[in-house]
């Protein structure tokens, strides 16, 4: 059975536009970068990499076509998705007084979302390409993790009545 929810009328914020153009916009100068880049990377290139950022598994430059393809599709599809805020599940009912409340919460929180994508894609290149970049890769994860996690709590308060 599908429910017929409210459409979204709100305001984006700021804040949200900035951070959803900003992190798109990474995302496609991390891949132009790597593009660039490509023709003048040796034949093997690190796959894999352990805690400490030692690359331990070794494969053809070509992977890092996937790794570029991958990226770049899962942030502009986070980033359309984070436009349709009225598709996503949310974790109680959706009403006419609390859906403009929780489309906004969710939207920040897929944004945020793609600003953690964005930073461990930055993250992995700098491995992959410059030999550094774990710590990086951590905070991407880090921010991943918790824009998750604050987007609930987020959501689960804007779901009840002011």
């Amino acid at each position: 059975m599908s429910e017929k929810r409210p459409a979204p009328d709100y305001v984006t914020g700021p804040v949200t536009q900035v951070l959803r153009i900003a992190s798109l916009l990474g995302i496609v100068a991390l891949t132009a970068y790597v593009l660039v880049r490509y023709p003048s990377l040796p034949d093997v290139v690190p796959t894999h990499f352990d805690f400490r950022g030692e690359p331990d598994a070794f494969g053809s430059r070509s992977s890092l076509l996937w790794l570029v393809g991958v990226m770049t599709g899962l942030g502009a599809l986070v980033a359309w998705l984070s436009t349709k805020p009225n598709l996503f599940n949310y974790p109680g009912e959706i009403t006419e007084a609390n859906a403009q409340r929780l489309y906004r919460e969710g939207e920040r929180m897929m944004v945020w979302v793609l600003a953690g994508l964005a930073v461990v894609y930055l993250g992995v290149c700098l491995q992959i390409l410059a030999d550094a970049g774990a710590t990086v890769v951590i905070v991407g994860l880090v921010l991943l993790l918790g824009s998750t996690l604050a987007g609930i709590v987020r959501l689960v308060i804007a779901e009840t009545p002011n």
